[in-house]
């Protein structure tokens, strides 16, 4: 049995992988953002000082900037993956109108008069 002729596959979208790696990094960073001071509070509230850590120096320090940089990232990752979806779509638009399927050349009609 013939498998039936399929459509070519396009490439992968390389903005979608690092859109995806900026949407995860952009989680990590918001989710230690919340837990970590709650951690240390909870530390502090039983009377006890929480553990030195260079993580939580550094997200008190950089967490707020990191996160405006993988929001711009997010951004602009999600705008270049749509813009190359569109460009596909218009190029196999344009390529599906211009070359005819049963490879004569297209039929041209005859020009009508207004009556």
């Amino acid at each position: 049995m013939v498998a039936p002729m399929s459509q070519p596959v396009e490439p992968r979208n390389p903005f979608y992988v690092l859109l995806l790696i900026a949407g995860i990094a952009f989680t990590v960073t918001v989710l230690a953002l919340a837990v970590i001071p709650q951690l240390e509070k909870r530390w502090l509230d039983e009377g006890a000082l929480p553990p030195a850590s260079p993580l939580s120096a550094a997200l008190r320090e950089h967490g707020l900037t990191w996160v405006l940089w993988e929001v711009g990232a997010i951004i602009v990752f999600g705008l270049a993956s749509m813009g190359l979806d569109r460009v596909r779509r218009l190029r196999s638009e344009r390529a599906a109108a211009t070359i005819p399927a049963s490879g004569a050349p297209p039929a041209q009609s005859a020009p009508t008069t207004p009556e």
